[in-house]
């Protein structure tokens, strides 16, 4: 990478270029013309709080030494979540809804970025491989590039499509990382905890190709994605680590409204949302993406028998988005002139020609940025498809 894009890079995501960074730290002299620097840190934090992009805050950030140590820890709202594409490219949400234009973050040389590809995310951490089908698993901080090695799957032909976390790496052996995988053409959920030496497989026959998963309040989570079928997984412990113990099927599928009229095709997510375990359906009819779409959402009650589902017609001022490697809820009504009650569909692997947001008010649908900055070309397609991250700070 040369040093003009490190330059645009570093002051997008991590306010300087590493170099740059530790000649500051250790003690260059701030230019003579930064007269802000003695801007108040309440203050500082007010402007912080009218700057709902990461790349904004970077910017600011990245003024001098002064700035940068009073906007740490301001306690303002997290930023808007960003896209991240094939090849460590990164594209932030906008307050206007839309991605802005994907620039290259750096990421640490032995990660291989031109090959990698992002499965999952939790906080600012990433989960991918790089290399051959099979070849090196990690986990990677998107700021910090802090690096923690997973073991291979050992297979040439094996392919990750989607991994999904406990918790963050951060909380220690209490994160357990959960990864769909097609080995030999057949699924296959792998799961790894840290002091594990390989990952524990779980084959069933219940297990299909097209999935979503997720954990919630324990336990993981499998919805089949072109039919709504649930099921849950109970994690237990034995001399090898981490293990299936238990399977559920909750039987949804028999409990929901049959297709609506011409939306004769569907397609499932789930994701958690004010404590509550959703289920995500799009109606399609007709062949163009977005074209008579219509989405139902269900709150799933999974304390009863059978379980209870509950339409969901709003979600306030928040937003949930839905893609490769999973989904999530984000607060958008901390931010002052950032919509919400709304749902952002990304591209996966499923859907790679489709990526748009979708208003719970009024059933409209629209882009998120034509063209979309993803990697679908053929040319990439072979090393994944976005994943949201959702930055702390």
């Amino acid at each position: 990478m040369n040093s003009a894009t490190e330059t645009a890079v570093g002051e997008v995501f991590e306010e300087m270029p590493q170099e740059k960074r530790a000649r500051t730290d250790a003690g260059d002299e701030d230019p003579p013309w930064s007269s802000w620097a003695g801007l108040q840190p309440d203050a500082l934090g007010v402007v912080l709080s009218f700057l709902p992009c990461l790349a904004d805050r970077a910017r600011v950030r990245s003024v001098c030494r002064q700035w940068r140590a009073a906007a740490r820890g301001r306690g303002v709202a997290p930023p808007l979540p960003l896209l991240v594409l094939p090849r460590f490219r990164f594209a932030g949400l906008t307050p206007g809804g839309v991605l802005a234009p994907a620039r290259r973050a750096w990421m640490p040389p032995e990660l291989d970025a031109d090959n990698a590809y992002c499965v999952g995310s939790s906080d600012a951490w990433l989960m991918g491989a790089a290399g051959p089908a099979g070849g090196e698993c990690f986990l990677v901080h998107a700021f910090s590039h802090e690096v923690r090695r997973l073991p291979p799957f050992g297979t040439s032909d094996c392919s990750l499509r989607k991994a999904v976390l406990s918790a963050s790496p951060e909380s220690g052996p209490n994160s357990i990382v959960a990864a769909f995988i097609i080995r030999r053409s057949k699924p296959e959920l792998a799961l790894w905890r840290s002091g594990m030496k390989s990952w524990r497989v779980c084959r069933h026959a219940l297990l299909a190709g097209h999935v979503d998963i997720a954990f919630y309040q324990g336990k993981l989570y499998m919805l089949w994605r072109f039919m709504p079928c649930l099921f849950s997984f109970e994690l237990g412990e034995d001399e090898r680590g981490v293990t299936v113990s238990h399977m559920k099927d909750f039987m949804i599928e028999k409990l929901l409204p049959s297709t609506l009229g011409l939306y004769h095709e569907l397609s499932c997510n789930m994701v958690e949302w004010s404590g509550r375990l959703l289920l995500i359906i799009r109606y399609y009819g007709g062949y163009q993406p977005r074209s008579r779409v219509k989405v139902k959402v269900f709150a799933v009650d999974l304390s009863t028998y059978p379980v209870g589902l509950a339409e969901i017609r709003s979600f306030g001022s928040d937003c949930i988005f839905l893609g490769s490697g999973g989904g999530k809820t984000f607060p958008a009504g901390q931010h002052g002139g950032v919509e919400g009650n709304l749902i952002y569909f990304g591209p996966d692997h499923y859907n790679s020609h489709e990526a748009f947001v979708y208003s719970m008010r009024d059933g409209m649908t629209g882009p998120i940025v034509q063209p979309l900055p993803c990697g679908t070309r053929a040319s990439e397609r072979k090393i994944g498809f976005p994943v949201w991250l959702f930055p702390s700070e």
